[in-house]
């Protein structure tokens, strides 16, 4: 069973409390109304996915955790107050595909079982040609993971997975370089998945209309089905989400003329997202953006919306941000 879905029943818990700072500011203003502001927790959290599950929102994210593990998750009820639970999986030997980098975390309820796909390398690969987009499963969101090995079988990153209405399962995800199947680097690629562990093996060009795309997000509405993603330099000004509209899970994309978070005066780089409606059918988006500074991604939240040719935010924002209950 897709678990996506429990984002729908489940992120009114955000309409209660949805603040955004792990500085206990206080969030509400009137009767009726709550507030939040960006970033939502103020740790290096960069690339994140949020479920819920059992009264709790689960943020993953790339990195080091506070216990030496690898893809820290905290969890909140309230937007306000985290706790650190774990980091979700432990580093592989030097001989294993998941010995560094440990990036891209999405998480996935399938056949009662919660699969976290992500990013790893093993100890030998220069300038990133080891990554590969591998799995992870726990019956509990919290974990503890246990390592399932690479799902994808040459040189990617930032794995998303899509199950269709059919319950046709799709993978999508960014190729890190080019190999001799012709696979390009920084192309989107979409494969089907034979199960949660396997795929098909004959992956599809989805998107290659910039130097670099990354960090694949796919949503299915007003008939349509409109693929999100990054492009740009991650490490600066230039990162930004854009998005494309399709007629099927498999296309072909047309990319659109504007993008759905760019960089501002005050956040910088937003990109690397994941999306959640919330029970009054309101849309989401979670992402992360630099500071001025360029010292941390951070994690935050804002308001998208769509309609039957477009996506639009109004983000990234920096103030107060009003929610009703």
């Amino acid at each position: 069973m897709l678990y996506r879905s429990q984002l729908v029943i489940a992120i009114l818990i955000l309409m209660v409390g949805c603040s955004g700072r792990s500085k206990e500011k206080t969030n509400a203003s009137q009767e009726g109304v709550l507030t939040y502001t960006n970033p939502i927790i103020d740790k290096y959290l960069a690339d994140p996915c949020m479920m819920y599950d059992n009264g709790f929102y689960y943020l993953f994210a790339t990195g080091k955790a506070d216990d030496g593990r690898f893809i820290p998750i905290h969890r909140t009820t309230d937007f306000v107050h985290w706790e650190f639970i774990r980091g979700a999986v432990e580093r592989g030997s030097e001989r294993d595909w998941n010995y560094k980098h440990f990036w891209a975390p999405e998480v996935i309820k399938l056949n009662g079982k919660w699969h976290l796909y992500y990013t790893a390398s093993p100890s030998h690969s220069p300038r990133n040609s080891g990554n590969r987009v591998g799995l992870a499963v726990a019956d509990d969101i919290a974990g503890p993971y246990q390592d399932f090995g690479v799902i994808i079988p040459h040189a990617s990153i930032d794995g998303h997975v899509f199950v269709d209405e059919d319950g046709t399962m799709y993978i999508f995800y960014t190729i890190e370089h080019l190999n001799e199947d012709g696979l390009r680097a920084g192309h989107i690629y979409q494969d089907l998945m034979l199960s949660p562990t396997e795929v098909a093996g004959k992956p599809k060009l989805m998107i290659s209309h910039h130097p670099w795309q990354e960090g694949p997000f796919l949503q299915h509405r007003h008939n349509q089905y409109f693929l999100t993603y990054s492009c740009g330099a991650w490490t600066d000004h230039t990162y930004h989400i854009r998005y494309a509209i399709g007629p099927s899970v498999t296309g072909p994309f047309i990319e659109q003329p504007d993008t759905i978070l760019a960089s501002n005066e005050m956040v910088k780089g937003p990109g690397h997202h994941f999306m959640y409606s919330d029970k009054k059918g309101k849309d989401w988006i979670i992402y992360h953006g630099w500071d001025t500074a360029f010292t941390a991604r951070y994690p935050r939240i804002d308001r998208i919306f769509f309609d039957e040719n477009s996506i639009s935010s109004d983000g990234p924002t920096y103030t107060e941000q009003r929610v009703d209950k």
